[in-house]
């Protein structure tokens, strides 16, 4: 396995925090990154019921008349 450099801007909070648990557990800072990145990227365990769709249903719109069309067209030549 190669190692590569990755730079994110994150919360300073949340670096500290992980900055903290890397120290608890005595491990660094990159190390637990990435531990926590794989265990992220893994995590198989979601279902569709923990995803919050709440509001996201699509709505049918009625189809443009013949007029609306014509006056689309003419619209979108004048811009050429």
């Amino acid at each position: 396995m190669t190692t590569a450099v990755l730079n994110v801007k994150i919360n300073a909070e949340l670096k500290e925090r992980l900055r903290e648990y890397a120290q608890e557990n005595d491990e660094t800072l990159g190390a637990v990154t990435e531990r926590l990145l794989l265990s992220a990227m893994n995590d198989d365990d979601i279902s569709e019921d923990d995803i919050d769709s709440q509001h996201t249903e699509e709505s049918r719109t009625e189809q443009l008349t013949d007029k609306e069309i014509k006056a689309l067209r003419k619209l979108l030549k004048k811009k050429k």
